[in-house]
């Protein structure tokens, strides 16, 4: 993986010394066994006894007959799962032969609920062809528990016990852990002080993609790659460079920060971005305890679709966003399509005979070419493949960012605290009824 910025004709300085002091911390976060630092999410790619907790567990439930993965968690306990699976199954899994296929229950959509329930009620007969996964830092989510307690007595009432298919995926002795371990389900931890959207190389997110068949060795190496560029080559490492370019184009002006990604497959790992930038940059005051003087709006696009819904915007207000261009170069000769329609082709001047890849190539260079030529602050995220360790690269790329970013805007990447105060309305209402 690769990065390189644009645009920064306003070069902000930064503290450079504090940059420096930061990455020696996220240094003794990489290697801190008793993950008590909160950048303890460094770690993870390189924890072997996490990792074979899951390997083993995975290598047990997920046997030859195994058609559906059940994957019931929201935010973070879920999205990291959701958009590696995505990015390595493709966008049409449902209209594949290859099992096992993962479903995602999050909201608590009666609708996704009915779906879901009869997908697996009409295709399962044997409980050895499905894994319930039921995911959640805290272990009381209220969509998930919801959603857990629907679907379990759903497919119960079809399968009998399900509980030695059943992993609960949560803090050590939070409320779901202690229930599971009364039902006798099976228990994956998550070290206490990694939040859920730096969680994705924790069992919550590496479980699930062991039991689909993806390779965790891989996916932890691309991630491992980037940790070692970020320690060692500290203010001069692609993620520093690229939190400092955000600095430099929010001085310009951008309010907008998106993920442009030029594959369909990756439009989850966008809305994974999405979460990992607002939960840890949208602070109300510094940690010093100062009002916040940021503005920072994180989007995603999927190319070459938004180039026409929102490049009419994005081209006519060129200051007000910013873009990081994902794409992976590697050669897609493999499909053998080309353009040669006798009717169709003729229309647009310059495809004919062409393949799709060549055409979206052209269209990437296009934009590029563009985005020079107006003063479109953007930076380019290029991938080898969208292979396992090219996605674990790309993942742990945007969270050194983030965490790089948070140090220079000085506020505290790792908490959430307005995110309480839904759930706790939430509680209030359920627990005095509805008006």
């Amino acid at each position: 993986m690769k990065y390189q910025g644009y645009a920064n004709d306003v070069e902000v300085p930064v503290d450079l010394a504090q940059a420096t002091e930061y990455v020696a911390k996220m240094r003794r976060a990489m290697s801190d066994s008793a993950y008590s630092l909160p950048e303890a999410s460094l770690r993870l790619p390189f924890d072997e006894s996490l990792l074979k907790k899951s390997q083993t567990l995975a290598g047990k439930l997920a046997g030859p007959e195994l058609a559906y993965i059940l994957d019931i968690g929201i935010g973070g306990s879920n999205l990291g799962a959701k958009a590696l699976y995505e990015a390595t199954a493709g966008t049409l899994d449902a209209h594949t032969s290859f099992a096992p296929k993962m479903l995602f229950a999050d909201t608590c959509s009666p609708e996704l609920l009915s779906d879901i329930t009869e997908i697996i009620l009409s295709e399962v007969v044997d409980k050895e062809e499905i894994i319930i996964i039921v995911a959640s830092k805290s272990g009381t989510t209220t969509e998930t528990i919801t959603n857990a307690s629907v679907l379990v007595s759903a497919l119960e009432q079809k399968l009998g016990s399900l509980a030695d298919r059943i992993v609960c995926i949560t803090d050590e002795n939070s409320p779901l852990w202690q229930v599971g371990k009364k039902q006798k389900y099976h228990l994956l931890p998550i070290p206490k002080m990694i939040g859920g959207r730096f969680s994705v190389f924790s069992p919550a997110g590496l479980f699930p993609l062991l039991c689909a068949g993806v390779e965790g060795d891989i996916l932890l190496r691309g991630a491992q790659s980037v940790i070692h560029d970020t320690v060692s080559r500290s203010t001069d490492s692609d993620s520093f460079k690229a939190a400092r370019d955000i600095i430099s184009w929010h001085e310009k002006g951008a309010v907008v920060f998106d993920l442009f990604v030029f594959h369909p497959e990756l439009e989850s790992v966008g809305k994974w971005y999405r979460q990992l930038f607002s939960e840890s940059i949208g602070k109300e005051k510094t940690i010093d305890g100062l009002p916040t003087t940021h503005r920072m709006v994180p989007t995603v696009s999927v190319g070459s679709t938004d180039l026409h819904s929102v490049e009419q915007m994005n081209l006519a207000q060129p200051r007000i966003s910013a873009r990081f261009l994902v794409r992976a170069h590697a050669s897609h000769w493999e499909h053998q399509f080309l353009v040669e329609n006798k009717i169709f082709a003729p229309l647009v001047p310059g495809v004919s005979r062409r393949a799709p890849c060549e055409v979206l190539d052209a269209i990437y260079k296009g934009v590029t070419e563009t985005y020079h030529a107006r003063g479109v602050s953007f930076g380019e995220i290029s991938l080898t493949d969208l292979d396992p360790e090219s996605l674990g690269a790309l993942l742990q790329f945007m969270m050194c960012t983030t965490m790089h970013l948070a140090n220079l805007l000085k506020i505290n990447a790792f908490d959430q605290p307005n995110v309480e105060a839904y759930k706790d309305q939430t509680r209030r209402i359920l627990v005095g009824g509805m008006a």
